[in-house]
């Protein structure tokens, strides 16, 4: 018998609510991309910030913060293979979805020259975005935990030879100057952010869907997987692998697809594969931006 569970649930979810005021967790700092982002996608929420991607987990859990706010992808450096660590390891909903355009800046002390700078500072994504410009100026790299926070070390450190690769946004909140501009190696360079929440919500506008499985130990599993997407013409923007931990050789998937539960089809394959396959879970059907 086809599971009845997942399609209740699925049938019965309801739009985002108003957000106005709600609780909204982000990693970093002010003036962080994830800052920003969080900004666009709740311009009315009480943006709260949280010093690692799984304190972002923790606040939803706790019911401390209502949604989170999260980078999961670069153009550029790829896969933020952390935060897809945690959504295997927690199974929140994703109820939302941005992609960015992400623009650097390197940013020093009001005294300082771009001729002074002799190391710079940054997440190690915003690092690798930019890793043919720190290797043509010949610049020392460091990491820190979030652009912002390099941001803001620079300025404290008042370094002459320091600089943040950063943000304009964050470049002006720590009160440095922008000694040089559009860093990054890719000029189209984008990272993609999701929303989390416990929650399911479904807009009536939702374009992504979003879903969690380990697959049975059996030849051709995958492709033979994939063919029934490719069966009800669904295009899969994403497919992620993930080790389980304590099983050699044993992975967790996480697929995005384009589509709308709604249509034809695509809850009833929803439905068998929840059934079939181990560990399955869906994880939302919501709108990217």
């Amino acid at each position: 018998m086809m599971n009845n569970q997942l399609r209740k649930e699925i049938q019965s979810a309801k739009a985002l609510p108003d957000t106005k005021g709600v609780k909204i967790a982000y990693q970093g700092i002010q003036g962080a991309n994830s800052y920003d982002a969080a900004k666009i996608l709740f311009p009315e929420g009480k943006l709260t910030p949280k010093s690692s991607f799984e304190d972002v987990f923790n606040s939803i859990e706790s019911g401390e913060c209502v949604y989170g706010v999260l980078p999961v992808e670069n153009s550029t450096a790829g896969s933020v293979s952390a935060v897809y660590d945690l959504i295997l390891r927690y199974r929140f909903y994703i109820v939302g979805a941005l992609g960015m355009a992400i623009d650097y800046c390197l940013a020093g002390l009001r005294q300082s020259e771009l001729s002074d700078i002799e190391m710079v500072i940054s997440h190690p994504q915003a690092l690798s975005q930019c890793e043919d410009y720190i290797k043509c100026k010949g610049f020392e790299a460091a990491s820190r935990s979030n652009t912002a926070v390099a941001a803001r070390d620079t300025a404290r450190e008042k370094r002459l030879n320091l600089a943040a690769i950063c943000s304009y946004n964050a470049a002006e909140e720590y009160g440095l100057k922008v000694l040089d501009e559009h860093l990054q190696d890719n000029p189209y360079n984008t990272t993609r952010f999701i929303v989390i929440s416990k929650k399911l919500y479904i807009p009536s506008t939702a374009n992504k869907v979003s879903l969690c499985f380990s697959l049975p130990h059996v030849a051709g599993a995958l492709l033979n997987m994939l063919k029934r997407f490719d069966a009800l013409g669904l295009n899969l923007t994403k497919i992620e692998s993930r080790p389980i931990s304590g099983k050699d050789f044993e992975y967790l998937f996480y697929l995005d697809f384009s589509g709308n539960v709604h249509a034809e089809g695509v809850t009833d394959l929803l439905c068998r594969l929840d059934e079939e396959m181990p560990e399955f879970s869906f994880l939302g059907n919501y709108t990217e931006e």
